[in-house]
C-alpha cells in the first residue's frame, strides 16, 4: 500500500529546476524537508592573481595542473604549455618580475600568498632543461606584420602574431635581441643563457630577424607600411635621462642606462673607488649593486625623497643594503663639482616635506612633494657619479607615432592614432614593468590579428568580474 506523500516532499520532487550555469552560477534546488535547499555551485569568475598580472597569465589554470586537478602525464610540461599561451618569458619573469600577482592572491587574507613567482620560475627553468618547444605554427594566414625592435613588447607581439600564423619580421637597430632585458639588466640577476633560450624558441617558430637594422636611416617607416599589413613598434625607452644639474657633462658623469649598457656589453668602465648613484627606483638599487660588484669601495645612493617615497621595492631596497651599499633618503643635488674637468663630487642639499597647502604639496610626482631646507648645504665626494632618474624614448624616425609628444600616441586597443595598421606597446608608452610590456605585445598582438582580417577592433575594454576573498566565504 503506498504511503501518503506529504506537501513538503511532493513540492520537492515536483518543483522544476530552473535553467543550470556555471557562466552565471545559479543555484539549484535540490533538497527538501528540514534541510538547506541550497549547493555550492561553481561560480566562473577572474581570480585576483590573473587580474594583477600585467602578463595576463592563467595563474591558477597552471598551478591547477600541477596541484594534479587535471589529468597529465607531465604536469610540468602541460603547466608550461598553459602559462605560455601569454607570456613567452616564464623563466626570465619568474626571475625578474616583482609578482604583483601575490600582492592580490586570497591566500593572503588566510595566512600568506601563493609564492606564485617561484612556481613559474620552476616552470620555465624545466622547460628550458628539458628542451621544450613551441607548437608548430598553423598554416599561414598570407598575412606580413613588422614588428619594430627586439624586447619584451616586440618578441611577445612577434610570438603571439606567429601563433596565428602571421608572417613575421624582426627590425632591430642592434646586433643582439632582448632590448632591456639584455641592455639594462646585469648578468648577476639574468643570466644570458636564460634569456637566450627562450629568445631562441621563440625565434624558432620561424620568425625572420633583421638586426642592425635601424628605422628612418636604414628604412623608413613609410616603407615598411607599404610592405607589410601592418606594423608593431615596441623601441622601449633606451635613452637614460642625464643629471639637470651645472657639471653634469664631466666625462665620468653617467645615466643608468649608459652605466649598465656597459657593463652588459663587456666595455671596461673605470668607475673609481666612490661610486655615487642619483635616484629612488629599481634601477637605481642595481647601479649600487653593480658598482659593489665592479671594485667599488663604497656604493652610495642619494634619494630626494623619504623611505617611503622611493619608487624602489623592498626587496631590491633590501638587497642593495644587504650588500654593503649606503642609502641616503631626502637629498637633494645641486651641482657636479669639477677638478681638471672630472666630477669629483656632488653639491647637495637636505630635503624635507612641503607644508600643507604650499606649492606642489600634494604633487602626484614625490620629489615635487619636497623643498630644499636653507643652510643645509654640504658636498659628497665622488669618482663616478650615476644618475639614475628616468628613461626616455627616442623617436628618431617614427616622428609620426608621437604627434609632437615623446611618447606613441595610441587608443585603448593600443592602435596609433591616425595611423591606420600601426600599433605600439612597452615602454614607448610610458615606463613600465617587464611583465607589462609583455602583456601590451600580447593585446597588440590580438588587436592586430583582426585588423588584419578586416575586423572591427573592439570599442571598449571587456567588463572583468573579480572574485575578492570576502566573496569565497
Amino acid at each position: 500500500m503506498p504511503v501518503e506523500m506529504n506537501a513538503i516532499l511532493r513540492s520537492a520532487l515536483e518543483y522544476e529546476f530552473p535553467p543550470y550555469s556555471t557562466e552565471t552560477g545559479q543555484q539549484r534546488v535540490v533538497a527538501f524537508g528540514d534541510h538547506s535547499h541550497k549547493c555550492p555551485v561553481y561560480v566562473r569568475r577572474l581570480p585576483p592573481c590573473t587580474n594583477a598580472c600585467p602578463a595576463g597569465e592563467d595563474i591558477r589554470g597552471y598551478h591547477n595542473v600541477l596541484r594534479g586537478l587535471r589529468k597529465s602525464a607531465d604536469p610540468m610540461a602541460d603547466a608550461w604549455r598553459l602559462l605560455t599561451e601569454t607570456n613567452p618569458f616564464p623563466a626570465v619573469m619568474g626571475r625578474l618580475c616583482p609578482a604583483p600577482c601575490e600582492s592580490a592572491c586570497n591566500r593572503e587574507s588566510l595566512d600568506k600568498t601563493v609564492g606564485i613567482n617561484a612556481v613559474e620560475h620552476a616552470v620555465g627553468e624545466y622547460a628550458i632543461q628539458n628542451g621544450l618547444s613551441f607548437e608548430k605554427p598553423p598554416a599561414s594566414t598570407g598575412k606580413k606584420v613588422a614588428v619594430v625592435g627586439a624586447g619584451p613588447a616586440g618578441l611577445s607581439c612577434a610570438y603571439q602574431l606567429r601563433r596565428r600564423g602571421h608572417s613575421v619580421t624582426i627590425f632591430e637597430a642592434e646586433s643582439y635581441l632582448g632590448g632591456m632585458m639584455r641592455l639594462g639588466i646585469a648578468g648577476y640577476r639574468l643570466d644570458r643563457s636564460v634569456l637566450d633560450a627562450e629568445i631562441n624558441r621563440i625565434i624558432g617558430m620561424g620568425i625572420e630577424v633583421r638586426t642592425g637594422t635601424r628605422i628612418g636611416k636604414d628604412v623608413t617607416l613609410d616603407q615598411i607600411r607599404k610592405d607589410f599589413d601592418a606594423v608593431f613598434i615596441g623601441i622601449g625607452a633606451q635613452k637614460g635621462r642625464d643629471l639637470p644639474i651645472p657639471g653634469a657633462d664631466a666625462p665620468n658623469v653617467l645615466n643608468a642606462v649608459e652605466f649598465l649598457a656597459a657593463f652588459n656589453k663587456g666595455e671596461k668602465t673605470e668607475i673609481g673607488k666612490r661610486v655615487v648613484a642619483i635616484g629612488d627606483g629599481d634601477v637605481a638599487m642595481d647601479v649600487v649593486r653593480l658598482a659593489l660588484r665592479l671594485g667599488a669601495e663604497e656604493a652610495v645612493l642619494l634619494s630626494g625623497v623619504g623611505r617611503e617615497d622611493m619608487k624602489a621595492l623592498p626587496g631590491e631596497y633590501n638587497d642593495a643594503v644587504a650588500e654593503g651599499a649606503k642609502v641616503e633618503t631626502c637629498v637633494g643635488t645641486v651641482e657636479v663639482l669639477r677638478e681638471n674637468g672630472r666630477a669629483a663630487g656632488l653639491k647637495c642639499v637636505r630635503m624635507e616635506k612641503k607644508e600643507k597647502g604650499e606649492e606642489g604639496w600634494n604633487s602626484p610626482v614625490p620629489f615635487l612633494r619636497y623643498k630644499p631646507v636653507a643652510g643645509t648645504e654640504f658636498e659628497v665626494k665622488a669618482d663616478t657619479v650615476v644618475a639614475s632618474i628616468g628613461q626616455a624614448t627616442d623617436l628618431s624616425g617614427l616622428d609620426p607615432i608621437g604627434q609632437g609628444k615623446p611618447w606613441a600616441q595610441v587608443d585603448g586597443n593600443l592602435h596609433v592614432k591616425g595611423m591606420p595598421g600601426v600599433f605600439a606597446g612597452g615602454d614607448i608608452l610610458s615606463l613600465t614593468l617587464l611583465t607589462t610590456a609583455i602583456g601590451q605585445g600580447r593585446k597588440a598582438a590580438e588587436m592586430i590579428d583582426l585588423y588584419v582580417h578586416g575586423k572591427d577592433l573592439p570599442k571598449s575594454a571587456p567588463r572583468v568580474d573579480v572574485i575578492p576573498f570576502k566573496k569565497l566565504a
